[in-house]
């Protein structure tokens, strides 16, 4: 009885030792036992997490790029961004030093066919056609085509261009309507384009012009609907895309009958001035290409010079519309000497010329520009690596509304890149630091015709076509938006416009 109420130190620390050592063994256990296990279970909780908002950056991506490229632009600072995109990493630059490496990377390098390629998915959406990823191993005739045969041919189709024009609204708008615009612009960019191709007659053959309008159309459904599959099941539903493309067929066949037609049955007393005449004299002479082969030439072609000029003659009559002020002067211009000048030449209207500058910086299709896949590891100037099958790209899209290259960003200025002389004239100043510039230039801030070797060669035929338009539209209609609605929508990294705008289009009186 003594013990319990007043127990010795001894009986104490006998009955303590239990206590005592479970106390000292306990952080032990914690160390060596749970702790790691506690990490274990963290690190593989953080770990699910970071892939499962990877996968979910993934799925989300078409209709969250836009939004995550100016958010990574942000961020750059100069200096390249790694950003993960459904096809690959995607490392992205904007300093000039950056871009030049770009420019000068080796076509065995960095590769805009590879990248085109993985996009577009060609062997199942072009027919069959699969082009080498490397640029350059078949010939590069198109550009020469493009780049100086098609410009210097410019002034040449004017009469038959403005016939189109006249036609083609006389048909959609007469003497004015509510018209969707982006139909509109996409049947009058057909037909030039048609013209330009093929010649006048194939321009007017309503079968063969249907087929090529709507071309476009099914590569772009029939790619994304490819990129929305699971990898493994590409090959199964890119063999029934085909299935569905008969337009397609039309349009290769018809493509296949003029080649053969020029080239088995020349017509000694009739010289082609054309596209696909000029494909067919610059096609390789060492490994001549069969027709249908020329024909895919001329499909890919026809793919990147229709699609973005229509989208973007859309988005200049938006602007027109959104900014009335702009349409007294562009007029004032058309009917100086300027005008007559422009349908001499195909080129000038400086005004003009400025806006449509302006719409693209206001409005571009693309939000990242010189897309490259590299076909080996790449090393930029500053030490950025990029693995092999990884891309690269500009994003151009915030870099047109960064201040420190566009003074007022945010502000449509639609004579922002006149000469200061001509604008002095017109009372107005000139906001561009480093000067006049043209819609069709390439420079270190304006990569909207991309970069390097492989800056648009068509882009002077953009320039001339979407002109003529704006000028038919200004000489014959007032117009304004038919309602208040969003014009745009973002899918992956374009910027598209939305279905069913409308302008109301009334003749002057």
């Amino acid at each position: 009885m003594d013990l319990l109420v007043s127990p010795s130190a001894e009986a104490l620390a006998r009955l303590l030792a239990p206590v005592t050592f479970l106390f000292c063994c306990v952080p032990v256990l914690w160390m060596v036992v749970v702790k790691p296990r506690v990490k274990s279970t963290t690190s593989f909780l953080s770990e699910v997490k970071g892939r499962l908002k990877t996968r979910w950056d993934l799925f989300t991506y078409p209709i969250t790029a836009n939004g995550r490229i100016r958010a990574a632009y942000a961020q750059m600072n100069g200096k390249a961004l790694r950003m993960h995109s459904p096809e690959s990493w995607m490392t992205l630059v904007s300093s000039p030093e950056l871009i030049k490496d770009i420019k000068t990377a080796t076509n065995d390098q960095l590769s805009l066919h590879a990248a085109a390629k993985e996009i577009l998915k060609p062997g199942y959406t072009m027919n069959g056609f699969n082009w080498h990823d490397q640029r350059g191993i078949e010939g590069i005739g198109f550009v020469r085509t493009l780049r100086t045969l098609l410009t210097n041919h410019l002034p040449q189709l004017t009469p038959g261009v403005r016939g189109i024009i006249d036609r083609t609204f006389a048909q959609e708008v007469g003497s004015g309507g509510t018209v969707n615009v982006l139909t509109l612009s996409k049947k009058v960019v057909t037909k030039i384009s048609a013209y330009s191709f093929f010649g006048l007659d194939y321009a007017e053959n309503n079968e063969f012009i249907d087929a090529a309008y709507y071309y476009n159309e099914d590569v772009l459904y029939g790619s994304e609907l490819l990129r929305l599959v699971p990898g493994f099941l590409v090959p199964v539903v890119g063999a029934f895309i085909p299935m569905f493309l008969k337009r397609q067929r039309t349009f290769f066949y018809g493509l296949v009958d003029i080649i053969e037609g020029r080239m088995n049955n020349p017509d000694p007393t009739v010289k082609y001035n054309d596209v696909i005449q000029w494909i067919i004299d610059t096609s390789p002479k060492s490994n001549p290409w069969t027709p249908p082969r020329m024909a895919f030439e001329v499909m890919a072609i026809w793919f990147g010079s229709v699609q973005g000029l229509a989208t973007t003659l859309t988005f200049a009559i938006y602007s027109l519309c959104e900014n009335p002020e702009y349409i007294a002067p562009l007029r004032e211009e058309m009917e100086s000497s300027a005008g007559g000048e422009f349908f001499v030449q195909g080129e000038g209207l400086p005004l003009m010329d400025s806006f449509l500058k302006e719409c693209s910086r206001w409005t571009p299709v693309e939000s990242v520009t010189a897309r490259r896949c590299a076909l080996k590891d790449f090393i930029f100037s500053d030490g950025t690596r990029v693995a092999k099958g990884e891309w690269v790209g500009i994003p151009i899209g915030p870099m047109l509304r960064d201040a420190s290259m566009y003074p007022q960003p945010d502000v449509f200025d639609g004579f922002r890149f006149v000469d200061p002389k001509i604008l002095r004239g017109l009372g107005q100043k000139s906001t561009q630091p480093e000067g006049p510039s043209k819609f069709t230039d390439v420079s270190e801030t304006w990569h909207v015709w991309g970069t390097g070797k492989l800056t648009c060669p068509g882009r002077f035929f953009v320039s001339y076509v979407m002109k003529h338009v704006m000028y038919h539209i200004l000489d014959n209609y007032d117009l304004e938006m038919d309602t208040n609605r969003k014009n745009t929508v973002h899918w992956r990294t374009l910027t598209l416009p939305s279905p069913g705008v409308k302008a109301k289009l009334t003749a002057r009186v």
